[in-house]
């Protein structure tokens, strides 16, 4: 079995509470790996880390699936208390609500580039019976930003996870690698 990294690696100093990094995900799978002590792993929007949580023994590397890797093109943006995301036409919309998303590529104006912002409404647009495009709104307050200078022609938005660790006992390390995996597993 291959791996291919993805993104950048990330360490996470572990001890009897609960640690966690966050990142934007771009591959299905995650490579962890222990250093000192063995670690309990749990991962999702805002995971939190128990001794019930998966379990890897020190020195010991584990994949694990973090579901789908999911992004999009931004069209436009909306400012208001909550901040409404316009989805590129005709892709569909990979996202659901209670995902967490990182917005990226905006320029002319700052502010409206964030991490770990939950989707509270999914509203396709229609015409007739077919989706030609939807609507995002995320808990981001943008009212004091200006849209009509926000320019989206490099923006997504990525789904966002994190990965949380906990030792039973001691501090240790956490090594966590996004990866591809070719080959046999």
């Amino acid at each position: 079995m291959a791996h291919q990294p993805v993104g950048d690696s990330q360490t996470i100093t572990t001890s009897a509470t609960s640690a966690r990094i966050q990142f934007a995900v771009q591959t299905d799978t995650v490579r962890v790996v222990p250093i000192s002590q063995n670690v309990h792993v749990a991962i999702g929007t805002t995971a939190t880390a128990t001794t019930s949580d998966y379990f890897v023994p020190s020195g010991t590397p584990a994949t694990l699936n973090l579901g789908r890797a999911s992004s999009m093109g931004i069209a436009g943006i909306t400012k208001g208390a909550s901040t409404v995301i316009d989805l590129s036409e005709g892709m569909g919309n990979p996202f659901k609500v209670d995902d967490v998303l990182t917005i990226s590529g905006v320029t002319g104006v700052t502010g409206f580039n964030t991490t770990a912002k939950v989707v509270s409404i999914q509203e396709a647009r229609t015409i007739g019976y077919a989706q030609f495009g939807a609507k995002l709104t995320i808990d981001h307050d943008s009212r004091a930003l200006n849209s009509d200078n926000a320019v989206t022609t490099a923006a997504e938005a990525r789904r966002t996870l994190t990965v949380a660790a906990r030792t039973d006992s001691g501090s240790g390390k956490l090594y966590v690698q996004q990866v591809q995996i070719s080959g046999a597993q």
